[in-house]
């Protein structure tokens, strides 16, 4: 099995051994991106000096040493204008080999969470030359190769290398103008709610095998102790508050808690469920993940693994809330036609978050949590994507036309609620509901559910629920129980239970797999088809791509020029009002056949040319063809790093993930408006995709929701993602990546369009797209295979050729 560090390995030796032919004038010419990523290496052809240039930005002053084998690069502020220079010579007596070092590279990895909320900009290292040349020749440049991958010389302003969202941030929502588009959008939002809080595939409803024990009487009430098994060997627990006597079913009320340093049990959180058993409310209060029974579990389960899953803490959170309602709807005294659900802080974000997934909450009060600005700061408020165009105003809108009540305080982020998020709110009842039934207070105290806070709620929710008056609602003398009385286990009693976090993710990790499997094609259309529905849409929310229309696309010519007979044509292209800039070039062969292929390489544009500085291959035998070629640098590649101060990476904030996207999944968005701009080339009938290397990873995972490709050739060089638990470049490593089954399921998704897959990793279960292609009678589409791809039989391919027999699953 190839793992990520494996083909990482692979990579590195692969790119910095360059091809030599004979004792020609160029030996090797490295990017900048090249020489961000370490040491490369290349071979000396022959006995002799070999002079070595580079071209810098304005004001470095470079020099270069050589000890032994290896020369080593630093830089300094000086006067020196922008161009090349040569820096020293290389002589050797003999073949070798060469290691070629910058000063202060690689970085060292880090991480985009932070502990701060603040945006901490990102280390950056010493500066990078544009390009480094060894030669046979004191008067060669690598101009051509310099022309094609870094035109302009310097890096492109880019909004998202610096632009990002923090949790302070919301994101100004606003209702839409009818409620035909509200009922269009909050369809959408709830299926991507539900997909990145790692609900979809939906986790199987297992035996809840519930215990209810411990009752205690108080006056007019009863407080029993509750555990049940959301999933295998996992266990929520809470406590039953019931009116002493009831006749036929009652409202229920879901009661999650705020972050209490003593959660459930503390005394801001008893009175209300004790209130809400007196009016005559069966009440549930339950555990935070890691909280009071479940404390040894911890309140932090995040990690790669989980994360390319689809599972986080939130997953954990938000289906112990299901699952303890559907506990709760098997009771005997229980109306499932009014169940409510109020909780503050933490508690405020799971009582939205449950009322917007579950219509079966009619009534919602998150309490001192919705907000335009402040988010959420714990891990059991955030995952990956789940905020991403969004914010919890718009969240709480999806409760509507069902009964909400908001309670705001002056001492925290709500302080604004009745100017900023109510106003919208209302709007949204106006759109489909009745304003009415929502309902907002701000009151005078720090974070808080005090009692002024729970009179409130009862005055709007018991009228609704019981048909109480509000005048009888207010809360009286209060009995607060001993945390022991409360608790299903104690400290000398621990949970043997309750599984590890290594077991629970290990189990939630198989979990994931079956789900994938039994969503296979296998040979009967419809099935697949309904399973292809379902694993598309969570690829496409996972992916983010959002694939303009050509009149979304903002297109900025920079640069024409030649380059043997061929044209090159520079521009920046992005969506509009994205601050996107994405170097791209055109290369076009003297008599255009109507074909493009747009191609995609970790090294970006750089991906054109050879470790010499020449065309790459694969680009020589296109344009020969008469096929026109595309490279294009993605974020934090070639031209949109910034030599001067490289770094591969944003400023980092906590939960950076939840509310910005990943490198990978800006790479997607990129690979997906340059394919739109290429289809509205003049001339242009045919757009391809060829890709390479993580270029080629990202390509088939973005191919199923790309429109207008035609052809599409991958060389995956030995990677797949495995089991989600090895290392992964930062510019593939996207969140949920397994959650919609990898690589394997996006070649099945791309079924029935022309596919070419070589060097597939161990890990990549060719079954998926053989029997998607089979299904779609579109075997001939399909090509996968363990070589290296020959650069003259795939150019012919992409250029319209047939897949040989030998070579069809």
């Amino acid at each position: 099995m190839y793992s990520s560090v494996c083909y990482a390995l692979m990579l590195v030796l692969s790119s910095s051994t360059p091809y030599v032919a004979g004792n020609d004038d160029p030996v090797a010419v490295f990017t900048a991106t090249d020489l961000l990523a370490g040491p490369r290496a290349f071979e000396i052809p022959a006995p002799g000096a070999y002079p070595v240039k580079l071209w810098s930005t304005a004001g470095r002053v470079w020099s270069m040493e050589m000890a032994g084998d290896v020369a080593k690069f630093r830089s300094k502020e000086g006067k020196a204008d922008a161009g090349w220079s040569t820096v020293g010579v290389i002589d050797r007596k003999a073949p070798g080999r060469i290691e070629l070092v910058i000063e202060g590279h690689p970085l060292p990895m880090e991480s985009e969470a932070t502990k701060s909320r603040r945006p901490v900009e990102p280390r950056s290292g010493p500066a990078l030359p544009v390009v480094i040349s060894v030669a046979g020749s004191a008067d060669f440049t690598a101009d051509r190769a310099l022309g094609l991958v870094a035109p302009h010389g310097s890096a492109v302003s880019d909004a998202r290398a610096t632009k990002i969202r923090t949790n302070q941030e919301g994101v100004e929502f606003r209702a839409p103008s009818d409620a035909r588009a509200w009922r269009d959008r909050a369809q959408r939002l709830r299926e991507s709610l539900s997909i990145n809080l790692g609900l979809e595939p939906a986790p199987p409803k297992t035996d809840l095998h519930p215990r209810i024990f411990g009752k205690i009487e108080r006056d007019g009430y009863t407080i029993e102790k509750v555990i049940i098994e959301t999933l295998p060997g996992f266990t929520l627990s809470g406590n039953l508050y019931r009116p002493k006597s009831t006749k036929g079913r009652v409202p229920l009320i879901l009661s999650p808690h705020g972050h209490w340093s003593d959660g459930r049990v503390n005394p801001e959180v008893q009175p209300r469920c004790v209130r809400w058993a007196q009016l005559g409310c069966v009440v549930f209060l339950y555990d935070m993940v890691g909280y009071n029974d479940t404390k040894v579990f911890g309140h932090g389960f995040l990690n790669d693994r989980l994360r390319r899953l689809g599972i986080s803490l939130a997953t954990l959170q938000t289906w112990n809330s299901i699952r303890a309602l559907d506990f709760l709807l098997d009771l005997p005294d229980v109306d499932p036609a009014r169940v409510a659900c109020t909780g503050e802080s933490g508690g405020g974000t799971q009582t939205f978050l449950l009322s917007a997934l579950d219509d079966r909450v009619r009534f919602a009060a998150p309490i001192v949590m919705v907000s335009d600005s402040f988010q959420g700061g714990c891990a059991c408020e955030n995952a990956a994507g789940l905020r991403l165009g969004t914010d919890n105003v718009e969240f709480a809108a999806l409760a509507a036309p069902r009964p909400m009540k908001l309670v705001g305080a002056t001492g925290d982020w709500t302080a604004k609620t009745m100017s900023n998020a109510y106003p919208t709110l209302r709007r949204i009842y106006e759109l489909v509901g009745d304003p009415n039934d929502l309902s907002a207070d701000v009151f005078d105290f720090p974070h808080n559910y005090n009692e002024t806070s729970r009179n409130a709620v009862y005055a709007f929710l018991a009228p609704r629920l019981l048909g109480v008056a509000p005048d009888k609602t207010k809360e009286g003398p209060v009995k607060i129980e001993d945390p022991a009385t409360l608790r299903t286990h104690t400290d000398d009693d621990p949970r043997v239970d309750l599984a590890t976090p290594a077991q629970l993710e290990a189990s939630l990790a198989n979990m994931r797999r079956r789900q994938i499997d039994r969503l296979a094609p296998g040979t009967a259309s419809a099935p697949w088809q309904a399973s292809r529905g379902l694993l598309r849409r969570i690829l496409e929310v996972r992916s983010t791509i959002e694939q303009p229309t050509p009149f979304e696309l903002d297109v900025k010519p920079t640069k024409r020029s030649k380059i043997d007979a061929f044209a090159i044509s520079h521009s920046l292209i992005g969506r509009k009002g994205t601050g996107e800039q994405i170097p791209v070039v055109l290369i076009e062969p003297t008599k255009p056949n109507g074909r493009l292929t747009v191609y995609a390489s970790e090294r970006g544009k750089g991906g054109l040319i050879d470790s010499r500085g020449e065309l790459a291959p694969l680009v020589s035998e296109l344009l020969a063809l008469g096929h026109s070629v595309v490279g294009f640098d993605p974020l934090f590649t070639g031209e949109s790093l910034d030599p001067s101060r490289p770094t591969a990476r944003r400023p980092s904030v906590d939960h950076f993930d939840t509310y910005n996207r990943t490198l990978a999944a800006d790479r997607l968005q990129d690979l997906a408006s340059v394919v739109v701009w290429a289809g509205t080339l003049r001339g242009v009938d045919q757009v391809n995709l060829a890709g390479d290397g993580e270029g080629a990873v990202l390509t088939l995972l973005a191919r199923p929701v790309l429109d207008g490709v035609v052809r599409t050739s991958v060389d995956l060089a030995g990677f797949d993602y495995g089991d989600g638990s090895s290392a992964v470049s930062p510019g593939i490593d996207l969140p949920g990546v397994l959650q919609f089954g990898g690589l394997p399921v996006a070649a099945a998704l791309s079924a029935p369009n022309p596919v070419w897959i070589s060097r597939a990793g161990v890990t990549f279960d060719t079954k998926w797209p053989m029997k998607s292609y089979a299904i779609a009678d579109s075997r001939a589409q399909l090509r996968i295979d363990d070589a290296a791809p020959d650069p003259k039989t795939r150019a012919a391919w992409l250029d319209g050729g047939t897949l040989p027999e030998a070579s069809k699953p």
